[in-house]
């Protein structure tokens, strides 16, 4: 209540008394002269690890509030339920993701809506806002507001399968990796020729596009200097093609630097393309247009993943097991040779949960919820709070929940925790890691609300 003693007797009182009573009715003054608001200090309260971003907007409306002399009563709702509606969707998405995708320098996610969110580098339109501005924090992609399913980010572009079975890719288009007929950059989303339905999943990376159809049958399009299109030629391609000897029984897919694998349903692995490390994991260092098998994988593989030039798959043991490029220890066997056949991660025979192979490290997800990274750490890829390789699995510090998925990309690690947020470590060149800075970090740090 106002200090002010309301002498009924005096004049003076009657005159004051239209212009004291909305400070009394909202319940006093802040130390500004400003009227306070007790329902927006409570709002900032319900997440303290978004303090910063929901602050921030309370002094914005504290600043609008020295204009609310006159007509105090509407400012005041009108603030109230900004606020509200951001804390809202705040929290929504500190508590709401679906799926995570780390590519080369930008990184995506979908909610559980089906809405979609990228954040980092956009020099080619790949976080698919309508623009080329960078962003350390996420921001929507358009046309994606109710319909997503999964999400892929490339190095240089992005795509997303609908619940339609639909299929459409934002971003860079150099070498026709977005798959619609041509080689423009995109900024929004656009429909990838010939697969307006039937698509099961999607796979990305620097130049390539794969897609797996309800039919179990696979399509590649973009670059094909390696055979990494799977059809036989080195013929590059702006629409999809079709993999030779894969028209169906293919139950994943994963694309690496300019070579391709896939998971089939028997659980074997066949993989085509670049073989300059041994990455198609056959043995030789022989390159391949069409698919072929991975030696002594012919059953028992659950997932497969690739990214920079080495490919792991988890069994369905709960092991692990990684071949091709070694040389910062991402293979993960103690040692930094190249392998052109599978070999065992050192010290995970069981209880893996799910895996990420990034560019030059790799990183598990465990039963328990915990995560181990090991390889190339540079940036801090690997989460351990400092940046020594490791060619064996070294626990990541800091996880504030228990994973539930893993994403490494170039050199960045994000991490889908079981309460549906984010926590992202390593490089963070325009803002990949979406913590609203470009500070790397040896450590995970929040994924902060965006738009």
């Amino acid at each position: 209540m106002s200090d002010f003693n309301m002498d009924l007797k005096n004049p003076l009182t009657w005159l004051l008394a239209p212009l004291l009573a909305p400070i009394a009715l909202v319940g006093g003054c802040d130390e500004g002269g400003k009227a306070a608001s007790t329902d927006v200090d409570s709002d900032s309260d319900i997440d303290s690890d978004s303090d910063t971003d929901v602050d921030s907007d309370t002094d914005v409306d504290t600043d609008t509030d020295t204009d609310t002399d006159v007509d105090t009563d509407t400012d005041t709702d009108t603030d109230t339920d900004a606020d509200t509606d951001t804390d809202s969707t705040c929290i929504d998405f500190l508590t709401d993701m679906a799926a995570i995708s780390a590519g080369g320098q930008h990184t995506c996610a979908t909610m559980k809506g089906g809405s979609v969110k990228c954040w980092g580098a956009n020099l080619h339109g790949q976080l698919g806002d309508g623009t080329t501005d960078d962003s350390s924090v996420p921001v929507s992609v358009t046309g994606f507001s109710s319909d997503a399913q999964s999400i892929s980010a490339g190095w240089y572009h992005t795509c997303a399968v609908l619940t339609s079975d639909s299929f459409k890719c934002w971003g860079g288009n150099n070498r026709g990796q977005l798959g619609n007929g041509t080689t423009d950059d995109s900024y929004t989303p656009v429909d990838v020729t010939g697969l307006s339905s039937d698509v099961l999943s999607v796979s990305t990376n620097e130049f390539n596009t794969c897609a797996v159809l309800t039919s179990g049958g696979v399509k590649c399009w973009g670059a094909n200097l390696y055979g990494q299109l799977g059809d036989g030629t080195t013929d590059e391609s702006s629409v999809p093609v079709d993999v030779t000897g894969l028209s169906s029984d293919v139950e994943s897919i994963s694309v690496g630097q300019s070579y391709t694998c896939a998971l089939l349903t028997s659980g074997g692995v066949q993989c085509w393309g670049n073989n300059w490390t041994g990455q198609l994991g056959n043995g030789t260092t022989d390159n391949s247009p069409v698919p072929v098998n991975v030696t002594g994988l012919s059953s028992d593989v659950e997932s497969i993943s690739t990214y920079g030039s080495h490919t792991c798959v988890l069994l369905t043991s709960g092991g692990m097991q990684c071949w091709g490029w070694n040389e910062y220890g991402q293979l993960g066997n103690g040692d930094t040779d190249n392998s052109s056949v599978p070999v065992n991660v050192t010290g995970l025979s069981s209880d893996v949960e799910s895996i990420s192979a990034g560019y030059a490290h790799t990183c598990a997800a465990l039963t328990s919820g915990d995560v181990q990274c090991w390889g190339k750490n540079s940036s801090g890829q690997l989460g351990d709070g400092d940046t020594d390789d490791s060619s064996v699995p070294v626990d990541v510090t800091g996880l504030s929940f228990e994973v539930e998925s893993i994403s490494a990309g170039w050199n960045h690690t994000c991490a889908l925790l079981t309460s549906g947020g984010i926590q992202c470590w390593g490089h963070n060149g325009y803002g990949r890691l979406g913590n609203g800075t470009t500070d790397n970090s040896t450590t995970p740090v929040d994924v902060v609300c965006g738009e």
